[in-house]
């Protein structure tokens, strides 16, 4: 099966029908009647034509420019967006990192980040804003003074803007310190006619 995937690579990198010549000056045993040559005529990876006898890389996605690809997102259904992965076997697949970067710089599309900041899911910009900011706001924000916090109560009432008190939550008894405390039990000796008794001492009723 080493050849059948050689022959893909090809096709892959190709990105077009080859002729079983063409790709027998890359792959020397690619006989017409050989088991490579048969095993990929119904390849589903493959798109076959008997008629010209060429032989074509089928990927999921027949997605060969990055204005193809955002023409396919803006036709997905309920704005819903494609996962990375699904284009790792497209035409795209070895400059998609580069070609994801400068549509998402373009303002394109839209996409969804692992933690490592890797795009996992693309979306098309249905509605592209405008982040450029006037020059008058940015010099008017620009002289904006911040008061010194000791006189951020005086600046705040000269403009009509009220302190807010920040009250603190009130700290909760435990529950342990609502039980009531037992009373501790006091025991009191009644066998008052022991008191004589040496009861250390062995015992006997005829003892006096």
């Amino acid at each position: 099966m080493t050849r059948v995937y050689q022959v893909i690579d090809f096709l892959v990198k190709s990105q077009r029908p080859c002729s079983a010549d063409e790709i027998r000056l890359h792959i020397s045993d690619f006989y017409d009647d050989g088991p490579v040559f048969q095993h990929l005529t119904s390849n589903s990876k493959v798109i076959y034509s008997a008629q010209d006898n060429t032989f074509a890389y089928r990927p999921e996605f027949d997605i060969r420019t990055p204005e193809e690809l955002v023409e396919y997102l803006k036709r997905l259904p309920d704005r819903g967006g494609l996962e990375m992965k699904k284009l790792t076997d497209s035409y795209l697949a070895d400059r998609l990192p580069k070609v994801i970067a400068d549509l998402r710089a373009q303002k394109l599309i839209l996409a969804t980040t692992d933690k490592d900041g890797r795009p996992r899911y693309i979306f098309y910009n249905h509605c592209p804003m405008e982040d450029q900011v006037d020059e008058e706001l940015k010099t008017s924000w620009a002289r904006l003074a911040m008061p010194d916090e000791s006189d951020l109560a005086t600046e705040m009432k000269k403009a009509g803007l009220k302190l807010t008190k920040v009250e603190e939550p009130a700290v909760k008894e435990k529950a342990d310190d609502k039980k009531p405390k037992k009373a501790q039990r006091k025991t009191k000796i009644t066998n008052t006619h022991l008191a004589d008794i040496d009861l250390t001492k062995d015992y006997s009723p005829g003892d006096k």
